[in-house]
């Protein structure tokens, strides 16, 4: 759980929830998973005929011993369209960071190069370092919300860092983003 780099649309446009859907819920971006939906459904497809059919290991058997009605109740609703990108693999030629704490959700803008995202986490940070400046939080690193060009680089390059790291040595420990520890931790 962390953070990502994804491959989206250009100028990609998030989806925000429909409250309609789940009233539960607070607004906000739609969470979404970094794959197609008709791919997982062809897959719950598969594992609802498999299951159906029968064919459950022991592990599953005791966990669903009244099979399909049990899968059914307590894994086998099928996938909802909403939590699932609409965009083909050869449409998404952008970067953009999403957290993926959840199904995930964007938290900079798309970018057309890595340069540029590198940029930007820079100069602004992602979307939940605005709101920790919103609620007042305060952080140690003078230049906030921005990340060092150091950690950017190398979190790009890597295209994914932990949500928080620690790092323990001689002068102590401490806590870092997991993108401030992509800088401090050997490539």
């Amino acid at each position: 759980m962390g953070r990502e780099i994804r491959r989206v649309p250009p100028n990609w446009e998030h989806p925000q929830r429909d409250p309609r859907k789940n009233p539960y819920r607070h607004e906000g971006l739609q969470p979404m998973r970094d794959r197609r939906f008709d791919e997982a459904f062809a897959e719950w497809l598969e594992d609802f005929d498999r299951v159906r059919a029968g064919n459950l290991s022991d592990f599953e058997r005791e966990c669903y011993p009244r099979g399909l009605a049990d899968w059914l109740h307590d894994e086998g609703a099928p996938p909802d369209p909403v939590y699932y990108r609409p965009w083909a693999d050869d449409e998404a030629t952008w970067y953009q960071v999403w957290e993926n704490v959840s199904e995930g959700t964007p938290v900079t803008p798309p970018f057309a190069t890595k340069e540029e995202l590198v940029d930007y986490l820079v100069e602004h940070g992602d979307f939940w370092q605005h709101d920790a400046i919103k609620r007042g939080w305060e952080r140690k690193r003078p230049g906030y919300p921005g990340y060092s060009r150091k950690a950017a680089e190398a979190f790009v390059r890597d295209g994914y860092a932990p949500s928080m790291v620690t790092i323990s040595d001689q002068s102590g420990t401490k806590i870092l983003s997991g993108i401030e520890a992509a800088s401090e931790t050997p490539t």
